[in-house]
């Protein structure tokens, strides 16, 4: 199964609710709407900050908001401010990764490709996008056609 970590799904959780604010949010408020924890919120916030997806300012009317205009962060920095880079498989790993069956596989390259597609897929995909109910499956057609070719 292909899956997301369950922090990523959270920190998206966190970003979503933080899209359509230009005001600064704390971590009480993001509490208040996802029911997640604070010392949760607290990791996941650091991750996002250090990745400048988000800003803080600090003092009484201190909080978070995006660093970036919504439609110009995609969900794959998200998940990869949690979890690192994508990688479906060991091999497809940047660093090359460390399989013991790379020299009789032959699956490699193919990996790597499925690897890029999805990746490029998922950067694709902005917070604003994703955030649209439905999703507009035409554009996203569009942009998926642009990726394989």
């Amino acid at each position: 199964m292909l899956r997301i970590s369950r922090m990523a799904d959270y920190a998206l959780l966190m970003v979503f609710n933080m899209l359509s604010r230009d005001e600064l949010i704390t971590l009480d408020s993001l509490h208040e709407v996802t029911n997640l924890s604070l010392p949760t919120m607290r990791k996941l916030m650091r991750s996002l900050i250090s990745s400048n997806l988000v800003e803080s300012a600090r003092g009484s009317k201190g909080g978070f908001r995006l660093s970036r205009p919504h439609d110009q962060i995609s969900i794959a920095e998200v998940i990869e401010a949690i979890d690192g880079p994508i990688a479906l498989t060991e091999c497809a790993k940047l660093d090359g990764g460390l399989c013991e069956f790379q020299d009789k596989c032959g699956l490699k390259e193919n990996w790597n490709m499925v690897n890029r597609i999805i990746s490029n897929t998922l950067h694709s995909v902005k917070l604003d996008t994703m955030a649209k109910v439905p999703i507009d499956i035409k554009r996203m057609k569009s942009k998926l056609i642009k990726i394989l070719k």
